[in-house]
């Protein structure tokens, strides 16, 4: 776990990241809905993985983390990252969300933090990150530059005609 504060007007607002339990499925799901950046079969894969992590204490594919307020005791964002199959050290971020009433705090680039120094103590190397070309996907590409993650390729017209795959990545 991992705790920190942000200003947030006049008080500062603590915070903590932990991993993900049963009573935050519901909240992220929320969080998923609410910052209107997903459709409905995206959030249901997004889901999936919850449940997958939740009710599969052997699985090792997803580790999932949530940044909690300290003083509601609520998910206020959570990220999911894995190992990718048949390599070394190479990691996916597949999910990151958080609260749309509270972004700009600096709390997406905490849980980025986070990950990446979760996996560089566990001998991760390299991190990618898959997203949308799409013209409302422009402030998450943004959000990823600003992290320090650099654009590795472009594959046009991957998920539909007009809607390319952006390939993130970083080296740990």
């Amino acid at each position: 776990m991992s705790f920190f504060t942000l200003p947030t007007g006049e008080e500062r607002v603590g915070f903590m990241i932990r991993k993900l339990i049963h009573d935050d499925r519901e909240q992220i799901q929320s969080i998923l809905i609410d910052t209107h950046h997903f459709n409905d079969d995206e959030i249901k894969v997004a889901i999936e993985l919850i449940d997958v992590y939740l009710n599969d204490a052997k699985q090792t594919d997803y580790i999932i983390y949530v940044i909690e307020n300290d003083e509601t005791k609520q998910a206020a964002g959570y990220i999911c990252y894995g190992k990718r199959p048949l390599t070394d050290w190479t990691y996916d971020l597949y999910w990151i969300a958080v609260d749309p009433n509270i972004h700009g705090k600096g709390l997406g680039s905490q849980l980025v933090k986070h990950m990446e120094d979760d996996l560089a103590g566990s001998g991760g190397k390299i991190i990618l990150i898959e997203t949308s070309g799409k013209a409302e996907y422009e402030n998450e590409r943004k959000f990823y530059t600003k992290n320090g993650y650099e654009v590795q390729t472009i594959i046009k017209d991957f998920y539909r005609r007009g809607d390319d795959l952006f390939i993130y990545r970083k080296y740990l």
